[in-house]
């Protein structure tokens, strides 16, 4: 491992960590007049750009290996960024359609649920049908969208990464999307059958710790796969012509 790598994973670590403290902190905001709205928008702006340097600099750094140099992969995320804030833009469109569909469907999982108990001859309540659309949903969200962003984003940041990608890589993208957001989740989520206030708190340490070095190292061997984990696109001509 090179100094640079180090310095790629120090900074993901601390800089993750301070942009989910930027998105708690801008969660309890107060809008109430126009200046608390202004900075509101304000940190939501910070956050955006923050995310948006922080991964793209692990995508520059590691769409120049072998010889990868931290400070150079940060420079050319930042020329990249009014490329990359487009490219954010649409996909939170995407995300505002989907959390539309997400509340639109309680009438029509109804509909759904009566005819499939009618044709069926068996019950099918409607909120079986509506658990089954929050999931496609949810999975649309989480693993789909940014499965189909981060090449584009990577398209973006370095002309050598490829767009179009082969099966294998969104097998393993979809693998470590769900070990980046489900498995931390499910992790804050699980209450371990402890006494005492120390075991809790050591049991809340402990999850929490785990979820987040989850979190940072599967986002980081994501952004190596789309990046660089590819054969090179050509190979240098070195015969001597006879």
């Amino acid at each position: 491992m090179t100094r640079s790598h180090a310095a790629l994973g120090i900074t993901h670590l601390i800089g993750n960590a301070l942009l989910l403290w930027l998105g708690y902190a801008w969660l309890g905001m107060a809008e109430g007049n126009g200046l608390h709205l202004a900075g509101s928008a304000a940190v939501l702006l910070l956050f955006g750009l923050g995310a948006l340097w922080l991964h793209a600099t692990a995508l520059a750094f590691f769409a120049q290996t072998p010889n990868a140099s931290f400070a150079a992969a940060a420079r050319t995320a930042l020329r990249r960024l009014p490329r990359l804030f487009v490219l954010a833009i649409v996909v939170v469109f995407l995300y505002i359609l989907l959390s539309y569909c997400y509340s639109a469907f309680d009438h029509t999982a109804f509909m759904i649920g009566s005819w499939l108990t009618m044709t069926l001859r068996k019950p099918v309540p409607p909120a079986r049908v509506l658990d089954c659309y929050h999931a496609l949903i949810w999975i649309l969200r989480w693993i789909v969208i940014p499965a189909l962003a981060l090449p584009v984003a990577a398209r973006l940041v370095s002309k050598t990464a490829r767009l179009f990608r082969r099966w294998p890589y969104w097998l393993a993208a979809g693998a470590l999307l769900l070990l980046a957001i489900w498995v931390p989740l499910k992790l804050l989520d699980w209450i371990p059958n402890v006494s005492g206030f120390s075991a809790e708190a050591a049991s809340f340490a402990a999850r929490i710790g785990t979820g987040y070095l989850l979190f940072v190292a599967a986002l980081l061997v994501l952004e190596f796969l789309t990046s660089a984990g590819k054969p090179r696109e050509s190979q240098p001509s070195t015969a001597v012509s006879p």
